[in-house]
């Protein structure tokens, strides 16, 4: 990729001290942006930095909460301050928990919509006087496949996605006279940190539903969008438009699927006992794009869609006979 699209622009990266936020912000110095980068972990931030310092970067710290207006407020100012000017916003700070949606403390569902959702909003709503003061700008959004589907154990984030996908479409129509422009990724299973900090209900390890990815997917399909500016990006096949095949054609088999194994599938073998992760406090642990889950390598993912193509043929088949099954006995 040329740099010259986006070399000297000013970018915003929410949630960048760790996971995708991170990479992304990576990607980005290499491409020639001036980072202004922000998370709550203040330490972790200024690794970030200096690895960007090394590379030949430049990256300001800002740290904030994406809860707090006044931290929002003072993230933007200062990126402003220090650079003159800002031209892109990628909205990228997320948590979520693991549960039963009847267990889950009400306190978390709502935290988890106060991050994963207002988040996005509230610094949207903080750089758009900037973007419509010279009619140019992007927001983009890091949502997930999750935005267009769901899972078990997910639901608190998994609605928050979705609220975002649905905000972001009506903001893109509302700015769609403007040069300004919202993009958004829908990232697939991400070997993030994510799931090292979630609180569980479950005493059991939370972990990506297989097959799980490098973040530098995520930060690769940012730049893109950057460079491109088209409104959605879903970066991979096996955890992407697949997906979105079968959501569409084969709803019930995947369903049957999903409703079989969902679970078990985001479950590790060790127990954990965390019922609240870093959803209120921050916590020193995953510093850097990747967590505790590994990308799954090539091989394994392609092996691991096959499996999932024979469960849903067999879910299919399974719904098919039940059909004729009922037919037979209504004759």
């Amino acid at each position: 990729m040329s740099k010259g699209k986006l070399e000297g622009k000013v970018a915003i990266v929410t949630g960048a001290s760790s996971g995708a936020g991170w990479q992304i912000s990576r990607r980005l110095a290499e491409q020639g942006v001036r980072l202004c980068v922000t998370a709550r972990r203040r330490s972790a931030l200024e690794a970030l930095r200096d690895e960007v310092d090394r590379a030949g970067g430049e990256c300001l710290v800002v740290p904030g909460d994406v809860t707090q207006d006044d931290d929002v407020k003072e993230v933007v100012q200062t990126c402003l301050h220090h650079y003159g000017r800002l031209d892109l916003l990628v909205n990228c700070a997320g948590v979520q928990t693991y549960g039963y949606f009847e267990q889950l403390e009400w306190t978390q569902i709502e935290r988890v919509f106060d991050v994963s959702c207002f988040g996005y909003l509230r610094f949207a709503r903080a750089v758009l006087p900037h973007f419509r003061a010279k009619n140019d700008g992007q927001i983009i959004n890091v949502l997930s496949m999750l935005s267009l589907g769901g899972a078990p154990l997910l639901s608190a984030y998994t609605a928050a996605k979705h609220a975002l996908w649905g905000w972001a479409q009506c903001l893109a129509l509302e700015l769609y006279p403007t040069g300004i422009s919202v993009s958004n990724v829908m990232t697939p299973s991400i070997a993030t940190p994510m799931f090292d900090h979630a609180p569980t209900q479950l005493n059991r390890a939370p972990r990506p539903v297989p097959p799980t990815y490098s973040p530098d997917v995520v930060a690769r399909a940012v730049v893109r969008l950057a460079k491109s500016r088209k409104a959605r990006s879903i970066p991979v096949f096996l955890q992407g438009r697949l997906i979105l095949f079968v959501n569409r054609y084969l709803s019930g088999a995947g369903n049957f699927v999903l409703g079989h194994w969902g679970e078990r599938l985001q479950m590790g073998p060790e127990p954990v006992s965390r019922s609240e992760g870093n959803l209120f406090q921050p916590v020193a642990q995953g510093v850097g794009p990747l967590g505790s889950v590994p990308p799954t390598p090539k091989w394994k993912r392609w092996g691991s869609v096959t499996a999932a193509l024979l469960l849903t043929a067999a879910g299919a088949g399974g719904l098919a006979l039940g059909a004729r099954k009922a037919t037979r006995a209504h004759a």
